[in-house]
């Protein structure tokens, strides 16, 4: 085809011929069926059929001045879509709900294909702790979402050294194909990105937005494939979404870092405009259960790097009933000690300066709300007893 004619289908100008579409829907590895469905152009046969048709004309005509035209079309559509046996789910996927309010938030500010990528652990089951946004060179349009591979590698690595987290699959969006579970052309990435490393099961979350009046209602899908053996066939989940947010995000907005992921912005979309699959109403949230012990850990063991660095000694961890004790040396003698909760955030609960030659300590005021996961604000903290003792050195 010439470059014209590709830019006048593009532009609406011309329909495609039915060969056309063919060779289209082979390349997309899209159904005819569904490809037609993202046109919402009336081709010369269709508008024939449907003028032989009253009835049909006279449906449309309501529809049209219906004030809830669009529910009642959403509504038709799921109808369709459920000529064929929904697949049983197999297992579940576990994640928190800022998570699935992060992917819907994405989701519904493009009104073209997006998504991002899930970060967490996967034991018995996966658990994403962090859904983000798609890279600065990743590739939109209206049937295909490509993500920003260079961006991906250097995230994961990143993820994977600070905070022990899997890369297991990834999340996108079909604005308008319609179309809740993988594509061929889906199907075929994640299996080659799990032989590439060797992973045994991948997850995946398509993304389908019900356009209403005002605020679209998101509904998530999401997916898993298990490739220890030869299936590759990809089988719908359940979801147990846990409230609040995860504890990964939370720290990661603690620290101040990933500028460029808006990692607040999930708490602009409601959990009430959000579905998983075919339910009616939003997600039911689980009751909240303690945070895994290696994401503890890792906030420690950063704020314990933060504080080293800061005095240039090694830091003392002291395991307590209440959680425990962090100690960074200040001058010699002079120690700042930490008490730390075991219950996440993992508040700080009591600052205190020791001396070691004299046995002495003493209780310091420290800012209401101070956590574990806030390093910066901790060693803050740090160097202002630095600079103190100093200046009273320079004063005696």
């Amino acid at each position: 085809m010439t470059p014209a004619y590709v830019a006048d289908i593009e532009a609406e100008r011309r329909l495609p011929s039915s060969e056309l579409m063919g060779r289209i829907s082979t390349v997309l590895e899209i159904s005819l069926e569904n490809l037609a469905a993202a046109d919402s152009r009336l081709s010369t046969e269709l508008r024939e059929w449907i003028e032989e048709r009253p009835q049909l004309t006279a449906l449309l005509r309501s529809l049209r001045t219906s004030p809830e035209s669009d529910l009642l079309i959403q509504r038709l559509i799921r109808l369709f879509n459920r000529r064929s046996r929904p697949q049983v789910p197999r297992g579940f996927l576990v994640t928190w709900e800022s998570e699935l309010r992060a992917i819907a938030a994405e989701a519904s500010a493009w009104t073209i294909e997006t998504g991002g990528d899930l970060f967490g652990r996967w034991q018995d089951v996966p658990t994403v702790m962090l859904a983000t946004k798609a890279g600065p060179a990743a590739k939109r349009d209206h049937a295909h979402f490509r993500l920003d591979v260079d961006y991906l590698r250097d995230l994961s690595e990143m993820l994977a050294s600070r905070w022990g987290l899997r890369y297991f699959g990834d999340w996108h969006s079909h604005h308008r194909l319609g179309l809740s579970a993988p594509s061929g052309g889906d199907r075929r990435r994640i299996i080659s990105i799990a032989r590439r490393n060797q992973f045994s099961a991948m997850s995946e979350i398509i993304v389908t937005l019900e356009e209403r009046r005002g605020d679209p209602t998101v509904r998530i899908h999401p997916w898993t494939y298990d490739l220890a053996g030869d299936a590759s066939n990809p089988f719908p989940l359940q979801v147990k979404v846990l409230p609040g947010i995860s504890p990964v995000r939370e720290a990661l907005l603690a620290q101040g870092v990933l500028g460029e992921q808006s990692l607040a912005a999930w708490e602009g979309m409601s959990l009430q405009r959000i579905r998983i699959g075919a339910d009616t109403g939003p997600p039911t949230l689980e009751p909240m259960r303690d945070i895994d012990g290696e994401t503890r850990q890792k906030v420690l063991l950063h704020l314990a790097e933060a504080l080293q660095e800061a005095s240039g000694a090694p830091v003392e961890q002291h395991v307590t009933g209440f959680g425990c004790i962090l100690v960074a040396q200040l001058d010699g003698s002079s120690h700042l000690a930490f008490a730390l909760a075991s219950a996440w955030p993992m508040a700080v609960l009591e600052v205190h300066h020791l001396n070691r030659d004299t046995g002495t300590t003493e209780s310091l005021d420290q800012p209401f709300g101070l956590a574990a996961i806030d390093a910066s604000r901790v060693v803050e903290i740090y160097r202002a007893a630095q600079l103190a003792g100093r200046t009273q050195h320079v004063d005696i």
